[in-house]
């Protein structure tokens, strides 16, 4: 009960927050429009806070800490639009990186890359700077199919076979529509050397990063900082402007935004996030900060394992759905800027995104309603009427406000019965375990920001997948799931995404909390520097320069 009063005390000290502070912030223009016509500058370094991966290679981690890290040093066959390029954060539109060109045949089953001649991997032993070739593409290519958690999103490849020495071919089984994008996401495809994992075994050791991307890891002391320097042999010519990049390990969220403060970084965050409530703070003891709202592709969810009791129950899942009141948790947490409607499709990607007005409000409500008293009734229909006990696997180092959600998810589910274990877990064993399926009962945490609908959908629920974090297996579903990735039209390939979300709407295979927009924070001359979804930090700061 002590917890449950210090949660209810807190959301309305966070009420008060609002009143107090909601004139406070005056977000700033995107960082395009402050710099102008300014002719960027070369040199600096930029500092960034944050957090320490849990490993550096790309393939056997799915951290969003390890992929933003060598996103510094990896280029793929094909990317996305950053900084001027971009038109919106949202931008998937798809650019050449160390392909120049493609071609796709009329079946859509068989693509062909040409590469770009003369890009040399970064000067390190036991590469030396060699250049880069199609069998670096069909090495890195196949390594990620066997080892990734993320491994699935190719399993349409049927072969890649390497034509000469600059060109590759890869055939897939049936026409696959997020395939290109799958190939531009810095979390999947890094083109990697074999010498590198034929030396040291994988790519965790910091010698073994080595690229064809814009920066060079010089060095890293372990728990306290990685260096990476600007590759002078970059295949863009002119790039970075940076002369390169620290990451400085800072655990504590309080601690890299004090440091932001104090003039000892320039990114709080591997992106440069902060959330809605130290935006607030921020821009009253900082008001010089260039502080930027975005709506991110994120998304958050209590995730529970379908296969067993007592979640194999539709009742208990909707039960557990109708106990969170998300509405006061907006209102409490992030000054009623989040999105409530947060699954399964991220309220960001608006290409796709079926708006909830738009779905049987009979099924809606267990994607969105508040009823306690219709949760404890279902529960009890299914057998609870006394309620039952369930743990909550966590890892309590997410961005704020993912602490207050763990306690507040606990305090909901009590009111009608339900027990929460909130079960805290090192950052190391949470994202090799439980966030990869392996937990029992329940879960709770956000979701890698893909840039693909498929990964939230097929994603999260075709059998098996280790990212179907809830052990979905619906046999309707995985036909539709199937359906949409085969379809080549977009605007057929909407209609299925929308079919799939109405179906989606009442299963409560998953229960989504409100998603809050992301703060972009950095002091004035920092220029160039613009938000892109995903993962790939490498080309965000390919166009960043310091005014200073």
């Amino acid at each position: 009960m002590a917890r449950r009063a210090f949660t209810r005390t807190r959301l309305l000290l966070a009420r008060l927050l609002v009143v107090a502070l909601l004139g406070g912030l005056v977000a700033a223009e995107p960082a395009a429009a402050q710099q102008g016509a300014a002719q960027p500058k070369r040199g600096g370094v930029i500092r960034v806070a944050e957090r320490e991966a849990p490993g550096l290679d790309p393939h056997l981690s799915i951290s969003f800490l390890t992929h933003s890290y060598v996103s510094l040093s990896y280029s793929q066959l094909v990317r996305f639009p950053n900084g001027p390029e971009q038109k919106s954060p949202t931008d998937f539109s798809i650019l050449p990186d160390l392909a120049e060109k493609w071609t796709v045949s009329k079946d859509g089953k068989v693509y062909t890359f040409s590469l770009r001649k003369g890009v040399r991997f970064h000067n390190k032993p036991p590469v030396n700077g060699r250049e880069v070739n199609a069998e670096d593409v069909k090495y890195s290519i196949e390594r990620f199919m066997a080892k990734s958690g993320f491994r699935e999103r190719f399993e349409p490849v049927q072969s890649i076979d390497v034509v000469d020495r600059y060109t590759v071919k890869i055939t897939l089984k049936e026409p696959y529509a997020p395939f290109l994008n799958h190939l531009a996401s810095p979390s999947f495809c890094a083109i990697l050397p074999r010498e590198a994992e034929e030396k040291f075994k994988d790519f965790n050791n910091p010698d073994a990063v080595i690229g064809t991307g814009p920066f060079v890891l010089k060095s890293y002391e372990k728990g306290v900082r990685l260096v990476f320097e600007r590759n002078p042999s970059y295949f863009m010519k002119g790039f970075p402007y940076l002369d390169g990049v620290t990451i400085d390990i800072t655990p504590d969220a309080a601690a890299r935004l004090a440091v932001l403060r104090a003039g000892k970084a320039e990114l709080p965050h591997i992106w440069g996030w902060i959330s809605p409530e130290e935006a607030r703070s921020l821009k009253q003891t900082n008001p010089e900060m260039v502080v930027t709202p975005y709506k991110v592709i994120g998304q958050g969810f209590i995730y529970m394992r379908t296969d067993q009791p007592p979640f194999n129950d539709l009742r208990v899942r909707r039960a557990v759905s109708l106990a969170i009141d998300r509405k006061a948790w907006n209102d409490a947490l992030l000054f009623g800027e989040g999105c409530v409607d947060a699954g399964p499709v991220p309220c960001a990607l608006t290409d796709w995104k079926l708006d909830v007005s738009k779905i049987d409000p009979a099924k809606a409500k267990y994607l969105v309603g508040y009823d306690p008293a219709e949760a404890r009734k279902l529960l009890a229909e299914a057998g609870y009427a006394k309620g039952f006990t369930m743990p909550i696997y966590h890892w309590p180092g997410y961005v704020v406000p993912w602490r207050s959600y763990y306690e507040l998810a606990a305090e909901d589910l009590g009111k009608v019965g339900i027990t929460v274990e909130l079960k805290p877990e090192e950052y190391g064993k949470y994202i090799s375990t439980t966030a990869l399926g392996k937990f029992e009962k329940a879960a709770m945490g956000p979701s890698t920001p893909f840039t693909e609908v498929d990964d939230f959908l097929f994603g999260r629920f075709y059998p098996e997948l280790p990212t179907n974090q809830s052990h979905v297996a619906d046999g309707e579903l995985t036909k539709m799931l199937v359906a949409q990735r085969r379809e080549m039209d977009p605007k057929k390939r909407k209609q299925i995404v929308d079919d799939i979300q109405r179906y989606l709407a009442d299963k409560a295979y998953y229960v989504y909390v409100p998603q809050w927009p992301q703060y972009v924070a950095h002091p004035p001359y920092v220029k160039g520097f613009r938000h892109h979804d995903g993962y790939g930090l490498g080309m965000r700061l390919l166009y960043t320069w310091l005014d200073k």
